[in-house]
């Protein structure tokens, strides 16, 4: 049973930031196995009865799960091996991550947070969420009203020059230009990460967060149909 994270994770992971090199990973492997690891493993399998419930096709081992503490450094200037953090991310099994539809949590040392949305920018699913906002705003507004005073809200990147039609009452104009999208809560209390009660916040907004899961992810599954006509 997940009692919350164990407060030494957060020092672990500072002490990742501040030595991030091989010698310090070495000799403090089994450090990071019981006060990282094995924890967001708990995590999971606590929050993996609501995932599967929200698709039951979703990947749930704890290992294809939780992110690499490894980085990938092949494309970038910061030659740093380690990442200083975890997130877990649940999506269907057997796809790719890149432009996913996933659930997420994540602990870093300055914020915590958890939501819905795409990994990465998926335009041909983003194409589709504009054409249907256009033919069937209803779909989108009517799941809007279910946030409200949830504390959740829509955030993403946004494209600078896509001008949304004037047809588009607010909010649908200003969610018509994203580029990328993702419903997240930025605002719990950081102390939370440590209790039980964490995992009863995030199955609540997972559970508020599954109609929204199921149209992302419709419109996930039809651009791959287009992409092969």
């Amino acid at each position: 049973m997940f009692e919350g994270f164990p407060r030494e994770m957060i020092e672990f992971m500072l002490q990742i930031r501040l030595n991030n090199n091989k010698e310090f990973m070495s000799t403090h492997r089994e450090e990071y196995e019981r006060v990282m690891k094995q924890p967001y493993y708990g995590l999971i399998e606590a929050l993996t009865p609501v995932a599967l419930r929200i698709d039951p096709g979703m990947e749930v081992r704890p290992n294809k799960v939780l992110s690499r503490i490894f980085r990938d450094t092949r494309f970038s200037n910061d030659k740093s091996p380690y990442r200083d953090h975890h997130w877990l991310a649940f999506r269907h099994a057997g796809e790719s991550k890149d432009m996913a539809v996933m659930l997420w949590f994540e602990v870093r040392m300055e914020y915590i947070s958890w939501g819905l949305g795409y990994w990465g920018e998926n335009r041909p699913a983003m194409d589709i969420f504009r054409r249907r906002l256009i033919s069937h705003p209803g779909d989108w507004t009517g799941l809007l009203k279910t946030l409200e005073g949830t504390g959740l809200s829509v955030e993403g990147e946004k494209y600078k020059r896509l001008v949304p039609p004037v047809s588009l009452p607010p909010p649908l104009d200003s969610h018509y230009p994203m580029k990328s999208l993702y419903i997240s809560r930025n605002s719990a209390p950081y102390d939370v990460i440590f209790t039980p009660k964490l995992v009863e916040m995030i199955i609540t907004d997972y559970e508020t967060l599954a109609p929204f899961y199921r149209l992302l992810r419709g419109y996930y599954e039809l651009s791959l149909l287009e992409g092969v006509s």
